[in-house]
C-alpha cells in the first residue's frame, strides 16, 4: 500500500474501527479520487466472514482503512466483492457462525442438530437456500 494512504489512515481512522468501514471508505475515496470503493465480505481466518467495505487502488492493491477491526488485520483473510444481484446474508448460524440467507436460522442440518441437542428444542428452518 502506498505510504500516503497509510498516512491518511493513521491520521483519520480510530485504532479499533469496528463497524466504521462504510463511512471511512466513503471518506477515503473522497480524499483519494483514484481509489474505488468496494462492498463485499471479508473472510478472516480468526473472526469468520463479515460484511465489509474496502478500497482498491488503480494497480489492484487492496487498501483497507479499517482492517484493524479484524484479528488478522486484513493480512491473512480473503476479500470477496459482492456481485450485484447475489443473495445477501441475513444473519449468522448460531452454531458455527457461517452466514445464512433468507429465513434460514442455521447453515446446515448438522449445526441445527447440535444446537437442538444442546438446548433441548426443535427449530423449524435450517437450510442455506430456504427463503
Amino acid at each position: 500500500m502506498e505510504q500516503r494512504y497509510q498516512d491518511w489512515i493513521d491520521e483519520n481512522v480510530p485504532s479499533y474501527p469496528l463497524g466504521l468501514c462504510g463511512s471511512v471508505t466513503l471518506e477515503m475515496v473522497q480524499a483519494f479520487t483514484e481509489l474505488k470503493r468496494v462492498r463485499g465480505l471479508y473472510n478472516c481466518p480468526f473472526d469468520g466472514c463479515r460484511s465489509h467495505w474496502w478500497c482498491i487502488a488503480p494497480d489492484g492493491t487492496i487498501v483497507d482503512p479499517t482492517a484493524a477491526q479484524f484479528t488478522s488485520k486484513g493480512l491473512m483473510g480473503e476479500y470477496v466483492p459482492w456481485i450485484e444481484g447475489s443473495p445477501e446474508p441475513t444473519g449468522k448460524c448460531p452454531d458455527c457462525g457461517e452466514l445464512v440467507y433468507g429465513r434460514a436460522i442455521f447453515c446446515d442440518q448438522e449445526c441445527r442438530r447440535r444446537t437442538e441437542d444442546y438446548l433441548g428444542v426443535k427449530f423449524a428452518t435450517y437450510s442455506r437456500t430456504e427463503a
